[in-house]
């Protein structure tokens, strides 16, 4: 849902909306534009990731926190890859290899977060009773390491776009 929103709050420029969104695009131009390497870029995309899905799996400790949270992260997601792509290919962009992993890691920790809310604030009974430490360990033999692999493969991605762009700029030189 959040996602489907986040075209009309970015053309609307709704601030409350896209604050934060900008802020990491703000971020990634200032910085993922430079010279660094791989190492570098790798670390930053990962404790990015790592920090907001996180910050999701901790949101179960809120009532409603998760499933605001959850719409949220689809604006936060949304905006980005709009501006991004400048409104092309959006939906289609849902599907390269960085989204196919990092989307079902961003699933998994909301998803471990709503479960926890539902148990220990709502008391749903179907819902096994299940201990925040545990999710943390799923959160961390799950969730990290599809989080590496993205991570691993956005870099090389800005590695290969940022030597072809050298290239083309050299040629037309």
């Amino acid at each position: 849902m959040g996602y489907a929103l986040a075209p009309t709050a970015y053309y609307k420029k709704i601030k409350w909306l896209t604050a934060y969104p900008f802020f990491i695009i703000r971020l990634m131009d200032r910085y993922l534009k430079q010279d660094w390497p791989p190492m570098i870029i790798f670390l930053v995309i990962f404790f990015l990731n790592t920090t907001s899905l996180t910050i999701n799996l901790l949101s179960g400790w809120g009532i409603i926190l998760p499933y605001l949270f959850i719409i949220y992260m689809g604006i936060n997601i949304g905006v980005v890859m709009y501006h991004a792509l400048e409104g092309h290919f959006y939906y289609l962009s849902l599907f390269n290899p960085v989204a196919l992993l990092e989307l079902p890691a961003a699933w998994l920790s909301i998803t471990m977060a709503i479960q926890f809310s539902l148990k220990n604030f709502f008391q749903v009974e179907f819902l096994k009773e299940v201990t925040f430490p545990h999710y943390f360990e799923l959160f961390l033999v799950t969730v990290i390491p599809l989080l590496f692999l993205a991570a691993i493969i956005e870099t090389f991605l800005i590695v290969v776009a940022r030597r072809k762009g050298n290239e083309e700029n050299k040629h037309q030189d």
